[in-house]
């Protein structure tokens, strides 16, 4: 593996692109489905962030105000004038399109994602589906899986979402409504032709008591599979937050043909990027170049430009270099930056 420097890996990853709208594509070819249009996978320019988050209410801080029955806090992305300039500022920094990963159990506002799409320049991809067991509409609890799966299905049809994500656990053990939550999101998916990707519980092992355990998110792509999902098109997300220098589960989720997700890059509370660039180093040298996406789960306003932060970027213009430095090739940074979110995102429509 030759180093490059950051330009030169800003460069090779299609600084200043954007995805290109194509307006009528074959039927079931395959396509990736933003707020703006189908587009073709081989018309994109630029990076692809799998998991960002540019509408929301921090779900936490949503859930405890709801409890005690207070009003729920404003976020930064309510100032959608802001989004479409740090958005426009991603796009100008490579970033092709970019995956929304919230729903309305986040507050996410689709209307305000597509006015950022419009005004920005970078395509954006809408997700669908539910967050956690604390974040859970009450009709949850009372329906089955397949009354969800048809309510997901629904959502995507008139929405025009393009993923169902992200969809989470709240602890290291899925709760019975997770369990239906997770089987109807892979029926749905099973309906529609969409990708998910999930939030695996990434708190643990050394982080809190009692700790989770490693193999959570081998019982999320367990229970996934077993409810008939596409494993080409599944992303077991957050797994650089487990603190596994062998990267243990992200290569026993790669052997099993799924995406695995570093997608909390340049957040440094749980695991330093040091360490997330040795494990990545590992997953590599172990063949597994084709299963690796990056992103950052973008949420925070001190990540912000306005505020002296990276931006929407970051996984592009702070930690790619990282990679370049430890010696990633410009090849392989292209793969997992570009064609592996391809592979992906981009699915044949069933009924949509």
């Amino acid at each position: 593996m030759s180093q490059i420097t950051r330009r030169q890996a800003l460069a090779a990853l299609g600084s200043g692109a954007v995805a290109i709208c194509v307006p009528r594509l074959k039927a079931q070819s395959p396509v990736i489905r933003t707020l703006a249009g189908d587009i073709s996978p081989d018309a994109v320019r630029g990076s692809i962030l799998f998991h960002e988050h540019l509408s929301i209410r921090y779900p936490l801080t949503k859930a405890l105000a709801e409890k005690a029955g207070r009003p729920v806090p404003p976020s930064f992305t309510d100032d959608v004038e802001l989004m479409i300039e740090e958005t426009r500022a991603a796009g100008k920094d490579g970033v092709g399109v970019i995956v929304d990963g919230g729903h309305p159990d986040m507050d996410r506002d689709l209307a305000a994602l597509k006015r950022i799409a419009a005004e920005s320049g970078v395509s954006i991809v809408a997700s669908g589906g539910f967050y956690m067991q604390r974040n859970y509409p009450p009709q949850i609890a009372a329906k089955s899986a397949e009354q969800i799966a048809d309510d997901l299905v629904s959502d995507a049809k008139a929405q025009r979402l393009g993923a169902f994500g992200e969809i989470g656990q709240q602890g290291g053990v899925l709760t019975d409504d997770e369990k239906k939550v997770f089987t109807a999101v892979a029926r749905a998916q099973s309906r529609t032709g969409l990708p998910i990707f999930t939030h695996n519980a990434y708190t643990g092992t050394r982080v809190v008591e009692p700790p989770v355990p490693m193999d959570a998110a081998l019982k999320q792509l367990d229970l996934l599979e077993a409810a008939g999902a596409n494993l080409q098109h599944l992303a077991i997300g957050h797994v650089c937050c487990l603190d596994d220098p062998g990267v243990t589960t992200a290569k026993a989720l790669a052997r099993r043909g799924v995406f695995v997700g570093f997608d909390r890059v340049t957040i440094n509370v749980i695991i330093p990027d040091e360490k997330r660039v040795a494990m990545i180093l590992a997953f590599l040298e172990a063949g597994h170049v084709d299963r690796l996406l990056l992103s950052s789960d973008f949420s925070t306003g001190r990540a912000l430009r306005k505020n002296g932060g990276p931006g929407i970027a970051q996984t592009v213009t702070a930690f790619a270099p990282m990679l370049a430095k430890a010696g990633v090739s410009e090849a392989v940074l292209r793969r997992v930056l570009v064609e592996n979110p391809k592979r992906f995102l981009a699915f044949a429509p069933i009924d949509m």
